[in-house]
C-alpha cells in the first residue's frame, strides 16, 4: 500500500512530518515545484500542470494508491485522477478545493481571484504571499514559529490555470472529504456542498485548515 500526501499553496513536504510516521506502508510526500525546499525553482513557468506531474512523478508505478489532497492540492489531483484513477484506490481531500472542468483556483477565492491575475497582468513571475499560519489554524507559538518560517510565496500560475482534464472524482468508489470546521474557511463552502451532492463520505474535524499540523494523530486515522 502506497499513501501519497499532497500539500497544499505556501506549503512544503515538510507540512506532513507529524502525520507520517502515523501511518502504515510506503508514504511519499512530493513537494511541488516552486515551493518548498523547491522554492527556488519558482517561475512563471510553473503552473498547475507542472504540480500535476510533479505528483504523476511522485506516484511512479505504485498502485493501490491512497492520495490525499490539502487544500489548493485539490486541483492538482483533478488531473492525476483524470488520467490514473486505475491506480487510485482511495482519495482523500482534506479540506481541498474541489474544481469542475475549466476552472482555475482564481475562481474559487473571492474577491482575491481578480487581484491575483491583475498581479499577474503586470508580473507573470509574481508570486503569491502566504497567509498568515495563524490564519490556518495554527495557533501554538512554536507551531506559528516552526510552520509560518517555511511558508513560502507561490507561484501565481498555478492559481491562474485552468483544469483542462474533465474533473469526475466519482471515478474513485472510495473517497473522503475531511472538513476543518475550527475555524472553517467560508471560501471552501462550494466545495463542501459539492462533495456532500457527489457523495463522498464527510468526516468534520475541529480543527483548522492545517489540521496535519495541528491535529496530526486525528488525520492520520481518518487517511
Amino acid at each position: 500500500m502506497t499513501t501519497i500526501l499532497v500539500h497544499g499553496a505556501w506549503h512544503g513536504a515538510w507540512s506532513w512530518e507529524r502525520v507520517v510516521p502515523l501511518l502504515d506502508g510506503e508514504v511519499r510526500t512530493p513537494t511541488l515545484m516552486g515551493l518548498g525546499e523547491r522554492a527556488a525553482e519558482a517561475s512563471e513557468a510553473v503552473d498547475l500542470e507542472t504540480h500535476t506531474a510533479d505528483v504523476v512523478r511522485a506516484l511512479g508505478d505504485a498502485h493501490d494508491v491512497t492520495l490525499v489532497a490539502h487544500s489548493y492540492a485539490g486541483f492538482v489531483v483533478a488531473g492525476v485522477v483524470a488520467q490514473y484513477a486505475d491506480r487510485i484506490d482511495r482519495l482523500v481531500m482534506l479540506d481541498g478545493f474541489v474544481p469542475q472542468t475549466g476552472q482555475a483556483m482564481t475562481d474559487q477565492i473571492g474577491e482575491r481571484g481578480p487581484a491575483y491575475i491583475a498581479e499577474a497582468e503586470t508580473d507573470p513571475g509574481w508570486r503569491i504571499p502566504p497567509a498568515p499560519v495563524t490564519a490556518l489554524g495554527v495557533t501554538d507559538p512554536d507551531d506559528v514559529a516552526w510552520a509560518g518560517g517555511l511558508l513560502t510565496p507561490q507561484p501565481v500560475n498555478t492559481y491562474l490555470q485552468r483544469v483542462r482534464d474533465p474533473v469526475d472524482f466519482t471515478v474513485i468508489e472510495d473517497r473522503t472529504y475531511i472538513a476543518c470546521l475550527e475555524p472553517a474557511l467560508p471560501l471552501l463552502d462550494e466545495s463542501r456542498a459539492r462533495v456532500r451532492a457527489d457523495g463522498w463520505d464527510y468526516a468534520e474535524l475541529l480543527a483548522g485548515h492545517d489540521a496535519m499540523i495541528t491535529h496530526p494523530r486525528e488525520v492520520a486515522a481518518l487517511i
